[in-house]
């Protein structure tokens, strides 16, 4: 049998992951205003904000709450951006502390166009966007002379230890 991975444990290492990013800004505060043109950012910060808010949008989706404004997420502060991601995965974790067995599979309106998706893929989508644009952040700023002090690995991680 398959036992696959549990989604708690994927959200453990992006918590991890984050915690791991929010230390280091915190050592190199003026790379957060770095010109990034990541996703189409235009900053470091502006790619943490779409990355984290994106999070909050598909976490208030698998809750069935409506979507965020992203444009009025506040994120002048270090600790107003990671907030934002902080707020996804206690919501993530309420879903996943009370979801039924049938809520995970069928398909709901994500808010725009016609477009829908189960929780399963709401939350998968989630997880591998914030790992994606991560690991592009993590290479932009070593291109730039920013090396991390850490190895992304999920194997390095302290996630199922």
């Amino acid at each position: 049998m398959d036992p696959g991975i549990p989604f708690a444990d994927l959200l453990a290492y992006n918590t991890d992951e984050n915690e791991h990013w929010q230390r280091w800004f915190a050592e190199h505060p003026a790379v957060l205003d770095l010109p990034c043109d990541v996703a189409g950012a235009g900053t470091v910060r502006k790619l943490l904000l779409h990355i984290f808010a994106t999070e909050l949008f598909f976490a208030s989706r698998v809750l069935d709450q409506p979507r965020p404004d992203s444009e009025k997420l506040p994120y002048g502060t270090l600790e107003e951006l990671f907030a934002i991601s902080m707020d996804a995965r206690d919501k993530f974790n309420e879903f996943l502390a009370k979801a039924k067995p049938e809520e995970w599979a069928a398909p709901v309106p994500l808010g725009f166009r016609d477009f829908k998706a189960s929780k399963r893929k709401m939350l998968t989508q989630a997880v591998l966007h914030s790992v994606h644009h991560r690991a592009q952040l993590a290479t932009f700023l070593r291109q730039q002379g920013f090396r991390q002090d850490w190895t992304h690995d999920f194997i390095l991680s302290k996630v199922m230890e």
